[in-house]
């Protein structure tokens, strides 16, 4: 009996612990690093804008980053039509 206790033991436990953590990073609170960016106070529609803000300039950022560092592409030629779709047809 109480072989087979040990063995049922972990099925019982799991969605408990589960239930657990869920309700304790529920009630964790505001984590400190939003709290000290100032996410914490601002409504909303301002942290979005703000988000917005901070995406645009480091897509900027990146854009800068690529534009330095690649020289300028030249284009490729299409490949004739008969070699897109496998191997090439002989003309005639």
């Amino acid at each position: 009996m109480l072989a087979r206790l040990l063995s049922i033991l972990p099925l019982l436990v799991c969605p408990l612990l589960m239930l657990a953590c869920m309700w304790a990073m529920r009630n964790r609170g505001i984590p400190e690093r939003q709290a000290r960016d100032g996410y914490g106070e601002l409504p909303t529609a301002a942290r979005v804008a703000r988000l917005e803000r901070e995406l645009t300039e480091l897509r900027g950022r990146l854009s800068q980053a690529v534009a330095a560092r690649e020289p300028a592409s030249t284009p490729r030629p299409d490949p004739p039509r008969a070699s897109r779709n496998g191997s090439p047809v002989q003309p005639g």
